[in-house]
């Protein structure tokens, strides 16, 4: 049977958010999953430049401070990347799209991930040499996993890069290739993903009761793994209108995430001021 499409949270009516908002505002706790790039900022040409706003950053860090509500940021960057532009303290980031889970009182690596090491090493550098032509392709070496950007590929050189990508992995049986937005992403052949990562969390929370709300919001082709994992256990929101995403609800940009996660901080606060 085919699923439906995500339903829009905060349709004209209202109706939705309204019902949504009910459920948070009753649950004893509420945890939050929320990708980075696409989700908390708009998508940058360089992911360097994708800060968080002013606004955004403070929003995060009043969240994390609320009492019963819990947040992790769930992204593809490495743990120092996505350190270096969230500047939010006691938060736990699961990075590298799960292998690795790091927080105030945990440091967590996929037990597997060593012995893939040296071959990503050894593919990292040969798509180096092998895209040194393409300036505009990027190969980042995030250690547990390699990203071939190529947002700022000319449109006509994007098929070579594809190709190139797979012919450089062909004899690397431990590794394998998933596609994000505008990436290519080389993975140790582990069956692990966003969505092992956050229920790896959850039940190391004990968050299995009724009274727990859980909400994961992302925009790209990894978090559908997230959506999947957590179709009967959580409010599941895709970033940008996808007719095939396994999320329940969408919102439209970056925009309308700040403004649903600053309506969930308000109904926190007001809550425990009663």
């Amino acid at each position: 049977m085919k699923s439906l499409a995500p339903k829009y949270i905060l349709e004209n009516s209202g109706k939705t958010w309204i019902d949504v908002s009910f459920r948070l505002k009753i649950s004893k706790r509420i945890i939050l999953f929320l990708d980075y790039d696409g989700t908390l900022v708009p998508i940058m040409e360089k992911p360097s430049l994708a800060i968080l706003s002013k606004s955004m950053q403070k929003l995060l860090v009043d969240l994390n401070r609320t009492k019963n509500i819990s947040v992790f940021i769930v992204s593809g960057r490495a743990y120092s990347s996505i350190k270096k532009v969230l500047n939010v303290k006691n938060i736990t980031i699961a990075s590298n799209h799960g292998f690795q889970i790091t927080g105030k009182n945990t440091d967590w690596f996929h037990p597997d991930i060593m012995r893939f090491l040296p071959s990503l090493k050894k593919t990292s550098l040969m798509l180096e040499e092998a895209l040194s032509s393409i300036p505009s392709a990027k190969v980042e070496n995030k250690q547990f996993t390699i990203t071939v950007h190529y947002r700022n590929v000319e449109k006509r050189l994007i098929p070579f890069v594809k190709k190139t990508v797979k012919e450089v992995i062909v004899d690397y049986k431990d590794l394998h290739i998933t596609l994000g937005k505008m990436v290519i992403e080389v993975r140790p052949n582990i069956k692990w993903n966003k969505g092992d990562a956050v229920l790896k969390i959850l039940k190391s929370m004990r968050a299995g009761n009724v009274t727990t709300a859980i909400i994961y919001i992302g925009d790209d082709k990894t978090d559908e793994d997230a959506f999947k994992a957590l179709k009967q256990k959580a409010i599941t929101i895709v970033v940008g209108r996808k007719q095939n995403s396994k999320a329940k609800f969408y919102l439209r940009n970056t925009d309308e995430v700040e403004r649903i996660l600053e309506s969930i901080c308000s109904l926190k606060n007001e809550r425990s001021r009663r």
